[in-house]
């Protein structure tokens, strides 16, 4: 049996295959360091934002001093007119202005909640939400103190994340991304290679190397695919990992572990596409199709609970979803290990599903294939033969 899986894994991965060592290997791998690069730079701090103060109040300098000692955004004018710092967000020089209106501190000592505009730019949505947020949160903190003795000097604010020291977007986005780059590769190079047969119609060849056991032919093609994905995966973590907390020997071990749980469901999935199309390009649009935004509905960049019944459904139906949380929970230290147990319980139920049902349809379409590809030969032989006897009567 080994010599027969052997063979056929030969046939199957050493055939000048090109376009299954880019799926598996040099995309993911290639699309995760260059990821790594690109998320590199520290979070959004510093977003150059204008005033205009037409009060000129104690409580107006008091709003400026916050805003100046806030490390998200950075006052880079003063602006003497609206105009002025319109003209600067039309260059880019702003990316938003506050306007301190007249009277605003009178308005506030007679508890009438004076309205202080924030004017953004359109094109920067996500920059400008950072900006906001943290201007909002300026004034609401100096608008409940209103009563109290101010302080020349307001207490400066430094930002830290949780596990993330280096304070950038490889700490959240850059892993999440490798991450969800690996779930597209297992799902799509398991729909491309187990349709690779079918397609080339040549599914009797791979059978007959694997001795006509669908068993080793079914083995011969994802064991390899699976520790392929995982230790390029494995090795691509732990490189974008190295800018985080370290981690322990347990919580790395719980992490490939989670790791290697995902890409045997993706890959069952996959495998899933197949056995239900029986089509190379049905299957790899389905596994594009469901893979390909897996990260938008993931829960990293937008909560779940934010999102509607329908959407956090197919959320969690993605193997994705599960193992982010597990990264997420490794960030906290050994606390989070407790938290983790749920989602890789969870992930062991789809691996085990998605290769059950992959495994049964894939069985059954090859059993189908390999009857139409029998009576296809039998056919052209037959075909073949008439036409011979044809040639000699013509002859």
């Amino acid at each position: 049996m080994l010599k027969n899986f052997l063979k056929t894994v030969r046939l199957l991965y050493l055939n000048h295959n090109l376009v299954l060592w880019l799926v598996l290997l040099v995309l993911p791998v290639g699309v995760s360091v260059f990821m790594l690069d690109v998320f590199s730079a520290e979070i959004v701090q510093h977003v150059p934002v204008g005033i205009v103060k037409q009060d000129r109040s104690q409580l107006a300098d008091e709003f400026e001093q916050g805003l100046r000692a806030s490390p998200v955004i950075d006052v880079a004018m003063v602006c003497a007119d609206l105009s002025e710092c319109e003209h600067a967000i039309i260059r880019g020089d702003l990316q938003a202005f506050i306007v301190l209106p007249y009277d605003m501190e009178q308005k506030a000592l007679r508890l009438e909640t004076p309205v202080v505009p924030i004017y953004s730019s359109g094109q920067n949505y996500l920059t400008n939400t950072f900006a906001t947020k943290e201007i909002r949160s300026v004034f609401s903190s100096i608008g409940s103190n209103l009563y109290t003795k101010s302080m020349e000097d307001p207490v400066s604010v430094q930002i830290k994340s949780v596990g993330n020291a280096e304070s950038n977007y490889q700490g959240f986005l850059g892993m999440g991304l490798v991450t969800s780059v690996f779930h597209l590769a297992a799902i799509l190079g398991a729909a491309y290679l187990m349709s690779y047969p079918l397609r080339e119609r040549r599914l009797r060849k791979f059978l007959a190397a694997a001795k006509g056991s669908r068993t080793v032919l079914c083995l011969a093609t994802i064991l390899p695919m699976i520790v392929i994905l995982w230790l390029s995966m494995v090795g691509s973590y732990a490189y974008t990992h190295r800018f985080l907390a370290p981690m322990t020997l347990d919580e790395f071990i719980v992490v490939s572990a989670s790791q290697l749980i995902m890409i045997i469901a993706c890959v069952g999935a996959g495998t899933t596409f197949v056995g239900v199309t029986g089509s190379m390009r049905i299957s790899t649009s389905v596994a594009g199709v469901i893979a390909g935004p897996a990260f938008a509905f993931a829960g990293q960049t937008f909560p779940l609970m934010a999102m509607p019944f329908a959407v956090r459904c197919f959320a969690f139906i993605l193997p994705l979803t599960h193992l982010l949380k597990v990264q997420a929970s490794m960030l906290l230290g050994p606390i989070g290990k407790a938290h983790a147990w749920e989602s890789i319980v969870i992930l062991l139920g789809m691996a085990l599903f998605w290769q059950l049902l992959g495994n049964f349809s894939m069985f059954a379409r090859w059993k189908y294939a390999a009857k139409r590809e029998k009576r296809l030969a039998r056919e052209a032989a037959a075909e073949k033969s008439k036409f011979a006897v044809e040639e000699v009567e013509n002859v």
